[in-house]
């Protein structure tokens, strides 16, 4: 008889298989990332079809397979309403889902990775201001990080070791943080950190979710932010998030139809 088990999980990521069948990536709370199919899923009559929905926190019941376990019955527990109906939102809520998926292997995550992930969409899923959806993003992004064992260095120079001063900062992956401006040299991957960024990164890595809620940014720190993180995140992955590129356009698109509102 095949073992079953239950377990809480995010659905990070679906792939076809076969005629009806998904591939379904999790991050379950205790179980860590793990691939289980759905059969038959995508056939019209399929129960399982809403529920295993992408970014769906879900409570699923497996049984062990050869190959990979198979997905016998699933429920949802939250499924984000807000943030799917929203455009803008759900692209940050695919960008979440893919950065975890990207950086975790099978049995990787665990209750830290799920908690996080789970808190950061239930905020974005709340939320309606952009701004603040952003900064939720780039708490994920840092925590996440940290979570891993790739936490930047963000108070002393990575070259020299001595304590940073306020200004004159460098941002370079390969060193894994922030150097001094004289410590940079001439490397190619050096980018400028200013003195509001790096104040607002050690808030981001070390608070938590209720105080960084009360946390207001400009516009340009924002993207400077961004700007920052994804840098660190893309060369740690050694390739680009495709789901940042779709954040692009929405938000292009958006700005263009404002742009017709006005003319």
């Amino acid at each position: 008889m095949a073992r079953t088990y239950s377990a809480q999980a995010i659905v990070l990521k679906r792939t076809n298989l076969g005629e009806a069948d998904r591939l379904i990536t999790l991050l379950s709370k205790y179980k860590g990332k793990l691939t289980a199919i759905a059969k038959g899923i995508r056939k019209v009559a399929s129960r399982k079809a809403p529920n295993l929905e992408l970014l769906n926190h879900v409570k699923v019941y497996l049984a062990q397979g050869k190959t990979f376990d198979v997905i016998t019955e699933a429920e949802a527990i939250e499924t984000y309403k807000n943030l799917k109906a929203d455009l803008s939102r759900v692209g940050f809520g695919f960008y979440l889902a893919e950065v975890t998926n990207e950086f975790l292997a099978d049995g990787q995550g665990g209750r830290e990775g799920f908690d996080l992930l789970r808190d950061a969409l239930r905020l974005v899923n709340q939320e309606s201001d952009p701004a603040k959806v952003k900064l939720y993003v780039r708490a994920f992004e840092i925590k996440f990080l940290v979570s891993l064992g790739f936490k930047p260095e963000l108070n002393r120079c990575t070259k020299c070791g001595r304590e940073l001063t306020p200004h004159g900062n460098y941002f370079i992956p390969e060193f894994g943080g922030v150097v001094h401006g004289s410590c940079k040299t001439n490397n190619l991957l050096a980018q400028p950190i200013s003195r509001d960024a790096l104040v607002s990164l050690r808030f981001l890595q070390k608070e938590n979710w209720q105080k960084i809620q009360r946390l207001v940014v400009s516009q340009g720190l924002n993207k400077e932010l961004e700007r920052s993180l994804k840098f660190y995140l893309e060369y740690l992955l050694e390739k680009e998030i495709k789901s940042s590129g779709f954040i692009n356009k929405v938000a292009a698109f958006i700005e263009k139809q404002r742009g017709k509102l006005y003319t």
